[in-house]
């Protein structure tokens, strides 16, 4: 089988992949993704796309495993280190979370999905004010960005500021109206009026 016969029929075993994780039949898309991996063991790629069915499926060990090998093959494929530090995050690894999306910001200070997820971090570690600072920074960065809005709004409640929690959270669901949490929180503020 040639080079080119070879990433085809990769390709459209990872294609196969996508479309089964569509459909919700995980365990045959990682079968999928796994055999796209046997054929071309190098695509970064299917690695990134096997990690986050693994994580979807709460499988964050293996999930991470999966994100390491996308970035041994292509360093500079920052949303594999990001998806890496969520799994870490998920795992209770905080410190080695916050190294990963350290790694892309030092890089790329604008990266507004390592941002959203440093923060997440910070606040689940209960640094309300440097996840703030991170929330801060993304919708300066993109004022559109409603989940940076929507965290920003739930750091404020957790610090008291129930006025700002407010703004941020209506910000949010303006931009994004159908924002599900955004909702749940801001009902959740308003039941104190």
């Amino acid at each position: 089988m040639g080079f080119r016969d070879r990433f085809r029929n990769a390709n459209s075993w990872y294609k196969k992949g996508v479309e089964l994780t569509q459909e919700s039949r995980y365990e045959e898309a990682l079968e999928c993704f796994d055999k796209a991996i046997e054929l071309e063991p190098k695509s970064e790629i299917a690695w990134n796309t096997r990690g986050l069915l693994l994580e979807r499926l709460g499988r964050y060990s293996e999930a991470v495993a999966s994100f390491d090998e996308a970035i041994k093959f292509d360093p500079e494929f920052t949303l594999a280190l990001v998806n890496k530090g969520i799994s870490l995050r998920k795992l209770g690894d905080y410190k080695e979370a916050l190294i990963c999306f350290d790694d892309v910001l030092e890089s790329y200070p604008e990266h507004t999905l390592a941002l959203i997820n440093k923060g997440i971090t910070l606040s689940e570690l209960k640094r309300f004010e440097e996840a703030l600072e991170c929330f801060n920074k993304v919708t300066e960065i993109d004022p559109e960005n409603a989940e940076g809005w929507y965290n920003k709004g739930m750091i404020y409640k957790e610090i008291g500021n129930l006025d700002e929690a407010k703004k941020s959270l209506e910000k949010a669901l303006e931009i994004k109206p159908g924002y599900e949490a955004a909702w749940k929180a801001k009902e959740e503020l308003t039941k104190g009026d």
